[in-house]
């Protein structure tokens, strides 16, 4: 049984809507197995590994792999015994908590711009539009290092293929790069690196002047060179290295 018999909906029309789900997901660090498994294990409930991975259409052996991605991300739980069970955190459950993440994110957010408006700054934060524009604006935030570069990545894939010319150039100079990625990325060689579970986006800071954060799809990103914003954000990512 594959997700149309599951719901009994025209096939044309659940791609639709679909598609939406998986750009939406992506955002919040699923990969498209991820997706596939997260909305066949809505729709079945409780399943074992083999049923959701013929369900959604995910490859037996890949599937196992999956199951353990979503179990540390907390989106799905797991029974003991065999066969093992498999159940999804529910889509509301899972809303909350990515809500309340974000209103933590924008009360940071007003608190920087109280500090801007209490010292009588002006507008320190820009932004940018287009993957392209944002890779440009990291390299050259990278070409602009020359103590210590600290990247926080839900996407090391796509920074390494844009960028490892110029971190590995950085690296030349003595610059010291530190990476936080989630499991089973990979990464450049001589970078340090800790593992971490949960992120959703993607932060540069460069010798605690500059700062850039930049969405999970790298379609939009602020960048300021204000060294308050960058000290705090680079004071916030060296906490999750030493985690």
């Amino acid at each position: 049984m594959d997700i149309e018999e599951l719901t009994g909906q025209d096939m044309d029309a659940l791609l639709e809507r679909y598609k939406k789900v998986q750009e939406d997901l992506a955002l919040l660090n699923f990969s498209e197995y991820e997706t596939r498994a997260y909305v066949a294990l809505v729709a079945l409930g409780v399943s074992d590994a083999e049923t959701i991975a013929m369900t959604a259409q995910v490859p037996r052996t890949s599937m196992y792999k999956v199951l353990e991605g979503l179990l540390k991300k907390g989106y799905v739980t797991v029974t003991k015994g065999r066969p093992r069970k498999y159940t999804a955190e529910s889509p509301r459950v899972l809303k909350e908590r990515i809500f309340t993440r974000l209103e933590e994110t924008f009360d940071d957010l007003e608190m920087f711009h109280g500090i801007m408006r209490e010292r009588g700054m002006p507008q320190v934060i820009f932004t940018l539009t287009g993957k392209e524009k944002v890779l440009k604006k990291m390299a050259e935030l990278l070409d602009a290092s020359k103590e210590r570069i600290m990247i926080s990545t839900s996407n090391a894939p796509a920074l390494r293929e844009a960028l490892k010319n110029k971190l590995t150039t950085a690296q030349k100079r003595g610059v010291e790069i530190s990476l936080i990625t989630p499991p089973g990325q990979k990464t450049i060689p001589g970078v340090k690196t800790m593992r971490r579970e949960g992120l959703i986006a993607t932060d540069v800071v460069v010798d605690g002047r500059h700062a850039l954060i930049a969405g999970a799809n790298l379609e939009a990103c602020g960048f300021t060179d204000n060294e308050v914003l960058a000290q705090h954000l680079e004071g916030f990512l060296k906490m999750m290295m030493e985690k």
